[in-house]
């Protein structure tokens, strides 16, 4: 990811300098946001913001976003990349929906660790979970201590 990125900031300047355009800052999570705004119309909207690196629970209010809840270890999508590659489940198209469709087709409810804080939550333990149980089953078996 840092390439991209770092592409992005040498070029980006000269870009902007060549069609006489101001470079504007803009808080990549406030961008996903605003599209979803201008899409649906929203006024005011709470946010449930998931990617692979931030899982954050965000609120329009007094003409600012305002985070009321987050993760305090892993994010949503972080976890379930993670998730899919202890179980070997495709990447393709993307492990998240991969691992939607699977859950779709079950016949069993597996109970897994997750913790909510207020509005703070940890994804971490079913991480580990997963992590603790055979890789080589498609479906971990529920823990005896739940």
């Amino acid at each position: 990811m840092g390439a991209p990125l770092v592409t992005v900031a040498v070029v980006a300047p000269d870009v902007a300098q060549l069609w006489n355009k101001p470079l504007l800052g803009v808080n990549h999570c406030v961008g996903h946001i605003e599209m979803g705004r201008l899409i649906t119309g929203a006024q005011n909207p709470t946010v449930l913001y998931v990617s692979g690196g931030n899982t954050q629970v965000i609120a329009y209010s007094e003409h600012r976003y305002r985070i009321f809840g987050e993760t305090i270890d892993i994010a949503v999508g972080n976890c379930l990349d993670r998730f899919a590659r202890v179980l070997k489940i495709s990447n393709d198209p993307s492990p998240g929906y991969n691992i939607e469709q699977m859950a779709k087709k079950g016949q069993k409810l597996v109970e897994l660790p997750y913790t909510v804080k207020g509005m703070d939550v940890s994804f971490s333990g079913i991480l580990s979970h997963i992590e603790v149980r055979n890789p080589g089953v498609l479906v971990p078996s529920p823990c005896s201590d739940h």
